[in-house]
């Protein structure tokens, strides 16, 4: 090849990858100030709106207007959260065919501050850092709704995780009427005032309400949960929840076979016959008094006789075992790792005739159960576990849907049990959701939001997304499965081996063997630390290294392909 074709060759290949790089840069700038379709490649579809979002905003009867109170030239990484609330609302924008108005607004002059506190946004100091000095900036990062008379305020937007939540429940609180959802009373149940306060201020979307299961239970519940009782149900009690299931109701039961106290100084839990089961295994499903304790679990603190705290794995809060079919269920819907505190197994039979019987999470391979008439439960070392000869895993909670037959077909023989009447089978499909524990739903195991919003992790989103599937309304189901948290690295067994040896110098007294357990412990820390960064720049730097190199190696093979070719 001569010299001047190669040289054309050149040109014509210089000029190709510069009109290709400007049109790519041109589509970069256009892609930052035009609304575009977006591809999101992530698992849990992070950067995508829910079709439950979209549903929402484009179901709207009238104008909701949406103010987002942003200061520019925020510090990072506050600069950046103003781009994802843009292309967040822009979406809702787009999904709602023009009922959804957004307003940026940077209140950098007084009356727009004066606004913004109006509107309840909050103003918050940042620390930035200049020419090796830290200076503080104050600033606004805020949102506001408004629909009709009512308005919704975000005050200050932390961070944009879970946002998508955060805004579509707003929206829901601000246009929806609120479900109603009874919650059985007495028994020795935890009640709204007392022990489900927190349930109660992160069910916003419900109506909350005591029911008297003595009396008619209200047909037009679009759930009826029993939280925890442990003390027994009549036969007419259990009548009327049988006749509330049959009229179409959906029904949670979460425990009724354990009494959990974790008042004192040692948690124990003491079996109780509530009765429930009663009702429930005429349905395929039956509770037991034992408790559950799995290899495959969380970490409790333990103090040793030093007065250390030591993290030890925690058996009795195992941590369930889900099937990707399982997670596909609304319940677990893509959640990472939910775990069941203080939970007694399931019987599982047959399915009822009509209806589907579904096993929604189990125990491990390496669990076991304990019973007996005061189980303690205080954390311990790891080898004062014994496990028993009763091996799982275990069925820990389950699902029931369809046309369900009365538990109670036989007549009444019970003094006024004979007036109550419930259909030989459910008027509709109906669904019942049956769990060992009821911890997961009480204030011990579920803090109240914080600053208003709701801080979502997977014992959260499993308690609201089993309350969603009971009332039918699962649109936040899968905008929670998108807030969750990712699951967790493993931690080594060099750190776990270290903190073994904290424990058992810290039981022989041998303080000079705890300091050196302590160093090895946090040179262990270091190495995953370490680690981790390595990982992290590798997947920073190494993908677009192997691209570059099989660029070039592209390239050197085209060149001496060019070198021999005759024309």
């Amino acid at each position: 090849m001569s010299s001047k074709v190669q040289q054309r060759a050149a040109t014509e290949s210089l000029f190709f990858l510069l009109i290709v790089g400007g049109i790519l840069v041109l589509l970069n700038v256009l892609a930052a100030y035009f609304p575009s379709p977006r591809v999101d490649l992530t698992g849990n579809r992070l950067f995508s709106l829910a079709e439950g979002s979209k549903r929402l905003a484009s179901s709207l009867d009238d104008r909701l207007e949406i103010t987002a109170y942003f200061t520019e030239n925020l510090p990072p990484p506050f600069n950046a959260t103003e781009r994802h609330v843009r292309d967040l609302l822009a979406e809702y924008a787009a999904a709602s065919n023009g009922d959804i108005v957004v307003n940026f607004v940077n209140p950098d002059d007084a009356d727009e501050q004066q606004a913004a506190q109006a509107d309840g946004v909050q103003r918050v100091a940042h620390q930035k850092i200049e020419e090796d000095q830290v200076a503080v900036v104050e600033g606004y990062r805020g949102i506001v709704l408004k629909y009709l008379d009512g308005r919704k305020t975000i005050p200050v937007v932390q961070d944009t995780t879970g946002l998508e939540y955060i805004l579509t429940s707003a929206i829901k609180e601000l246009v929806g009427e609120r479900k109603p959802v009874g919650i059985v009373s007495g028994h020795g149940s935890p009640t709204l005032e007392q022990g489900l306060s927190s349930l109660g201020s992160v069910l916003r979307l419900y109506d909350l309400r005591p029911v008297d299961a003595s009396q008619e239970v209200d047909p037009g519940l679009a759930a009826l949960l029993i939280i925890g009782p442990k003390e027994p149900f009549t036969t007419d009690e259990l009548r009327r929840i049988d006749q509330y299931v049959m009229r179409g109701g959906s029904l949670g039961i979460f425990g009724g076979s354990l009494s959990i106290d974790l008042t004192g100084a040692s948690p124990t839990a003491q079996p109780v016959s509530s009765e429930i089961g009663r009702l429930v295994s005429a349905w395929g499903v039956e509770l037991q008094s034992r408790i559950v304790l799995d290899a495959q679990c969380s970490r409790a603190p333990m103090r040793g006789p030093l007065g250390l705290q030591v993290l030890v794995p925690y058996p009795p809060i195992p941590v369930l075992q889900l099937t990707d079919e399982q997670r596909e269920h609304p319940v677990m819907f893509r959640l990472a790792a939910p775990m069941l505190p203080f939970v007694a197994p399931l019987a599982v039979g047959e399915a009822p005739e009509g209806a589907t019987l579904t096993v929604l999470a189990s125990s491990s391979d390496d669990s076991w159960t304990m019973d007996g008439p005061s189980i303690a439960l205080e954390p311990r070392d790891p080898r004062e576990w014994q496990m028993t000869s009763d091996l799982g895993p275990f069925a820990l909670m389950a699902a029931i849907e369809g046309k369900l037959a009365s538990a109670y077909t036989a007549p009444a023989s019970e003094e006024g049990a004979a007036q109550i009447q419930a259909p030989p089978v459910s008027e509709a499909d109906v669904r019942v959701l049956v769990t060992g524990t009821s911890t997961f739903l009480e204030d011990t195991f579920m803090p109240p939001p914080q600053g208003g919003e709701v801080q979502m992790n997977a014992a959260l989103a499993l308690a609201l997304n089993a309350i969603d599937w009971l009332a039918a309304d699962s649109d936040l189901i899968a905008i929670r499965a998108k807030t969750v948290e990712e699951p967790a690295l493993d931690i080594p067994d060099s750190v776990l081996a270290a903190e073994d040896t904290v424990l058992t110098a810290a039981e022989e007294g041998d303080k000079a063997g705890v300091e050196g357990a302590l160093e090895e412990r946090k040179a262990a820390i270091e190495s995953w630390e370490s680690k981790k960064l390595a990982y992290r720049w590798l997947n920073t730097l190494g993908i677009p290294f192997f691209v570059a190199l099989f660029g070039l190696l592209r390239w050197r093979q085209r060149t001496n392909k060019k070198r021999t070719l005759k024309l």
